[in-house]
Parts: C-alpha cells; sequence; structure tokens
C-alpha cells in the first residue's frame, strides 16, 4: 500500500469517528430550535444514557474486531475473493456495487433481529426508546453489535469489499441513522426523499409500539428494499406515532443498567399488554 494511500485511508478513519459527533451536534441543535415533537423534560438524561452505550459498543467492538475485520478485508483483495472480485466491472462500479450489496444486507440482517427471537431480545433496548431522537440512532446493546461485527467477518470474504468499501459505507449509515432518527420534520421533502432514502417520517413508522408498524420499514439507507420485500408501511398522520415497547417503559428499563439487562429480562419483568391498534389516517402500503 502506498504512503500516500495509507494517509487517505487514516484521514478516512478519522472522519469515521469525528462523523457522529458533528452530526449529533447539528441535529440535537435543529431539534432544540425545531423540534417535531414537543421535547421533554430528562431530555439531556437520556441523551446522556444513550451516548455513554455509544461510547462503552465504540471501544469494546473497536477493540476486539477493528484489527480483525481491517485484516480480512486486505487478505480479501489481495487474494482477489468473494463476489466483486469476479465482476468485470470498472473500479468505480465494483466500489458502489460493494455499497449497495453491504446495504441490502443491513436490511436482510436487520429484518431478522425482528423475526428471530434471540436477535429480537438484543435489539429490543434500541426500540425499547419511547422518547425517540437522534440519540437512539446510537442506542444499541453490545451483544447485538458484536453479533454484527462478527457476522461481518464472513460477509466481507463472501463479497468481496475492501476497507475501503466497508469505512465509506458506515459513515452512509452513520449519516442516516442520525438523519432519520433526529426529532425532525423536513416537510414535503420527506415525501420525495423515502422514494430514494429512509426520511425521518419513514422511519417513525418502524419506532411504533404498534407491531405491525414496528416490523415494517427496515431498510438503514436506501428505502428501496422495503418496496421490493413488501415491506413498506406509511401513515399520513405521523404525530400520532407512539414509540417504544410497552414491556419496556418503566423507567427502570431506561437506565444504563437496565438497558444493559434488556436482553435477559423474562416474562414476569414485561407483563404489560401490547399495544392496541391506532387510528390511522392515510395509510399507505404501496410500492
Amino acid at each position: 500500500m502506498l504512503a500516500t494511500e495509507l494517509i487517505s485511508l487514516q484521514n478516512l478513519f478519522s472522519l469515521r469517528f469525528a462523523l457522529p459527533v458533528i452530526l449529533l451536534v447539528s441535529l440535537w441543535t435543529w431539534e432544540s430550535v425545531r423540534p417535531f415533537c414537543e421535547n421533554s423534560p430528562g431530555r439531556g438524561r437520556h441523551a446522556l444514557r444513550n451516548i455513554t452505550i455509544a461510547v462503552v459498543n465504540a471501544i469494546v467492538t473497536g477493540a476486539l474486531f477493528g484489527a480483525s475485520t481491517v485484516f480480512v478485508a486486505d487478505w480479501t483483495v489481495e487474494n482477489s475473493f468473494g463476489l466483486l472480485q469476479f465482476t468485470d466491472q470498472h473500479a468505480i462500479g465494483r466500489f458502489f456495487a460493494g455499497l449497495i450489496l453491504l446495504d441490502l444486507w443491513m436490511y436482510v440482517w436487520h429484518r431478522l433481529n425482528h423475526h428471530i427471537p434471540l436477535l429480537w431480545r438484543f435489539h429490543r433496548m434500541h426500540h425499547s426508546d419511547s422518547r425517540m431522537d437522534v440519540t437512539t440512532a446510537t442506542r444499541f446493546h453490545i451483544g447485538e453489535h458484536m453479533i454484527s461485527a462478527g457476522l461481518r467477518l464472513l460477509l466481507i470474504p463472501l463479497l468481496g469489499v475492501s476497507i475501503w468499501q466497508i469505512v465509506a459505507y458506515e459513515m452512509g449509515v452513520v449519516a442516516m441513522t442520525h438523519f432519520h432518527h433526529a426529532n425532525i420534520s423536513i416537510g414535503r421533502a420527506d415525501h420525495v426523499l423515502r422514494w430514494l432514502v429512509v426520511t425521518p417520517d419513514m422511519h417513525k413508522i418502524h419506532h411504533s409500539r404498534w407491531q405491525p408498524e414496528t416490523d415494517s420499514n427496515y431498510a438503514v439507507v436506501l428505502s428501496i428494499w422495503d418496496r421490493i420485500a413488501c415491506s413498506f408501511r406509511m401513515r399520513e398522520d405521523v404525530t400520532t406515532i407512539d414509540f417504544g415497547l410497552d414491556e419496556f417503559e418503566n423507567e427502570r428499563w431506561q437506565t444504563i443498567g437496565g438497558m444493559l439487562k434488556t436482553p435477559f429480562a423474562n416474562s414476569a419483568d414485561l407483563s404489560a399488554p401490547k399495544a392496541a391498534e391506532p387510528e390511522i389516517v392515510g395509510e399507505d402500503r404501496s410500492v
């Protein structure tokens, strides 16, 4: 690898870690000035808990999987291994094809997290947030992160993606997840953009506590996957959506310790009934 390439890659890694901070500050300010839903008391404490979880996740997964991810990606490219290495595409076309395949995997992975009970135990920590805002984008259980990082080590040689593609896609995911979790509205632009990417209104549906809506809109960056797989769902009035999970409404599940215990909660701890079907205005399942 040339020195200039190494420096560029180091710069890309630096931007990868700076990006969440920039987005958190920017979107938090937007939420403060012009929120979609009125900001409730305890907003700062809620954010501190979510961000603390995110920092711990970044340190642990980085220490356990950072070097191995780079090693596997470099080995994959050096040995021309994987699906993309057998295509005749130009380098630029192959680069973007890799990003699209990674995004398809994220759709599949997200959907599996909702339909495989063991995975849902970890993923439900993310959905238990009843105050959806930009910090919700950082709220994931360390167990989910580790399973995802482990599977990615298998996915890299299967697809034949490089570390450049991985980091570039991660930056796209960070940008989009912070954007569509934020407590903001982009007005009529949401209707147009959601044909291409996941938007705030589209993802609000996914965080509804009514299960048919929770089990929809799994896409992370490109919204086309939901349309192709018939998991797209919208409603005209998103202001009436109630976020969270009834089973984890108690404040004890919103503490850092409570969030970490979420996967291990049993039925005796979760006695709340499932949310009733809401009155929906202008439901749209069109593809």
